[in-house]
């Protein structure tokens, strides 16, 4: 009750509305559940009688046939066949086996389904067929298992050709007779099973390919065969399965006779389309009501809510220190008094706001003038000191570049006129400081691969030499081997932009680089280096993006700083930012 309280009026208001609908949208959907798993079920049992049906018919069928290898050996004239044809004549032994043909093709005649019969005379091995491309194949008979169905795939005049296949042992010593009846038998029952049927009936053993309709739809039989071949299947049972984001409800029933499973799906989806598109409707109608209710709140929201957010906003963003901020009048309402008097407060604040920060402003620039004057004084002395013992050794070209150097570096960093330079004026800086530094070192070297597209790009002034001045210091002074430090710059992205200085020095440990680079994004403190923490505040605070200094291992074997900025997330106020920096 404590948070409803807390709640706007507005938002009470659409709360009672939803708490009204809750119980009828919770109604509809307990019927909308019971109306599917009614129809589910109602068609899971409809499938199966159908395939019950289906499958008495099949095993009726296939009785009968198996019954043929039984009755085809009490034919009498196979009999005597069988025990006088060594004292036949060839002729004889012809006619024979011709009027044995014949009995066996009057016996498949009898079947509605296309069947052979096949006689096999272990003795001399030959076969007598109502099939002539029957051969006694000796091999063939010893994989077979005697009194079962299988299914075999064979090569008939250059093409497969399936069949089901039953081989039994007669009551004559050394006669096996077969029978078979092909696929299409089942095919097209198959095809009379799916008529009036959404779905696609097909007949299933594990491990081989389905026996399919003539026409079916052959990657989700696959599918589904493949699903079920994962499974141990019972009897006969149903599944709702998913494959492809789509629900189909899989019937299935074994063949006591062939030992396989006659399989019948049904997409969901389109069974249960018309249970589907009234609740669609239902929840639209219901929508609409309640965009009708939301709609009839509006007047209230508009004249009495709206406003008082305004205010409430108004006051969050003066307190959050954005004192520009000002409320648009409301024409004709009770609260233009308020928006009137908060205007006039909040005009005052900033005045008095900004007279402040004005004055900060010129203290910032004081010391920063300050700072100036007494830059490095210890890079000073050391430069004097080389041009005095140049001087003594009588070295004029030393005395006359380290002069040149040193001039027009201290020349660039007290300069105060603007925060800002380009790439090209920073480099000369960065050139006057190496090459001051090479004089005095004399065991390194250093290359700049700046593109020139970058040269005439704006960034805060002293932004590399800092970086540039730290890799010398730390580096290659640290270093007693010959030391390379290389500046290059690249575009990754529309306006993003990074420069890297890398240097072959000692570097530094994994846990060292991250706890500094964690120590970039906090206060200054005594242990933290002033200008690479300089460098990365005054990026990290104009730019935006992800824009700073980060730290990683070189490729030549040192310290790798990469200064990343986006150039067209500049930060501005009222024209060209201003852009302290301190001196490292």
């Amino acid at each position: 009750m404590t948070v409803f309280r807390k709640i706007n009026t507005f938002g009470k208001v659409v709360t009672l509305l939803c708490l009204l609908l809750i119980p009828i949208i919770a109604l509809y959907a307990y019927s909308h559940q019971v109306s599917v798993n009614v129809v589910r079920s109602n068609i899971e049992a409809e499938n199966r009688n159908h395939l019950t049906f289906f499958m008495s018919q099949m095993e009726s069928e296939v009785e009968r046939l198996g019954k043929f290898s039984v009755i085809g050996t009490r034919y009498s004239g196979i009999k005597e066949f069988l025990a006088e044809r060594n004292l036949m004549s060839p002729v004889e032994q012809l006619q024979k086996q011709t009027r044995i043909l014949e009995l066996l093709n009057l016996q498949i005649l009898t079947s509605g389904w296309n069947n052979q019969i096949a006689l096999y005379l272990q003795d001399t091995k030959e076969a007598i067929s109502t099939d002539y491309s029957v051969l006694y194949d000796k091999t063939y008979l010893q994989t077979a298992k005697p009194g079962e169905w299988s299914h075999k795939v064979n090569v008939v005049y250059g093409s497969d050709q399936s069949y089901f296949s039953l081989i039994r042992q007669s009551d004559v010593p050394g006669l096996l007779i077969e029978v078979r009846f092909t696929d299409d038998n089942i095919k097209n029952m198959l095809k009379q099973l799916k008529q009036g049927g959404s779905g696609e009936p097909f007949l299933y053993f594990p491990g081989q390919e389905p026996v399919m309709n003539i026409s079916p739809e052959h990657q989700v039989v696959k599918e589904l065969a493949a699903y079920l071949n994962g499974r141990e299947l019972s009897k006969s049972g149903s599944e709702i399965v998913t494959m492809d984001k789509k629900k189909y409800m899989v019937n299935f029933i074994r063949s006591e006779s062939l030992q396989w499973y006659l399989v019948d799906y049904v997409p969901l989806e389109s069974v249960l389309f018309p249970i589907t598109m009234s609740r669609n409707l239902f929840y639209s109608s219901l929508a609409l009501l309640l965009g009708l209710s939301i709609l009839a709140t509006l007047l209230l929201y508009r004249n009495v809510q709206r406003p008082i957010q305004m205010l409430v906003r108004g006051v969050r963003r003066l307190k959050g220190g954005q004192y520009s901020v000002r409320l648009e009048k409301q024409p004709n309402n009770e609260f233009d008094y308020l928006f009137a008097s908060f205007n006039e407060m909040a005009e005052r604040i900033q005045e008095l706001i900004e007279n402040v920060y004005a004055e900060k402003l010129r203290s910032s620039e004081a010391i920063l003038k300050q700072l100036q004057s007494q830059i490095n004084p210890h890079f000073l002395y050391n430069c004097l000191f080389y041009i005095k013992n140049m001087a003594n050794l009588g070295q004029k070209d030393a005395v006359v570049a380290m002069a040149l150097n040193l001039g027009e570096y201290y020349r660039s960093t007290i300069r105060i006129e603007s925060g800002m330079t380009t790439i090209r004026d920073e480099l000369k800086l960065v050139t006057n400081y190496l090459t001051i530094q090479n004089l005095r070192i004399q065991r390194f070297d250093y290359e700049i691969a700046i593109p020139e597209a970058m040269m005439e790009l704006e960034i805060p002034r002293l932004l590399i030499q800092p970086i540039v001045e730290n890799a010398v210091i730390h580096g290659i002074e640290a270093n007693p081997d010959y030391g390379v430090i290389e500046i290059g710059g690249s575009r990754t992205g529309d306006e993003q932009y990074r420069i890297v200085i890398d240097d072959n020095g000692g570097g530094m440990s994994t846990e060292a680089m991250a706890a500094l680079q964690k120590k970039l994004s906090l206060p200054m403190d005594d242990e933290t280096g002033c200008g690479v923490w300089n460098v990365h505040q005054r990026l990290a605070h104009l730019y935006q993006g992800g824009s700073g200094v980060y730290l990683s291992r070189s490729p030549l074997g040192g310290l790798r700083v990469e200064l990343r900025w986006d150039a067209g997330a500049r930060q501005t106020a009222g024209g060209e930012r201003h852009v302290p920096f301190a001196l490292g």
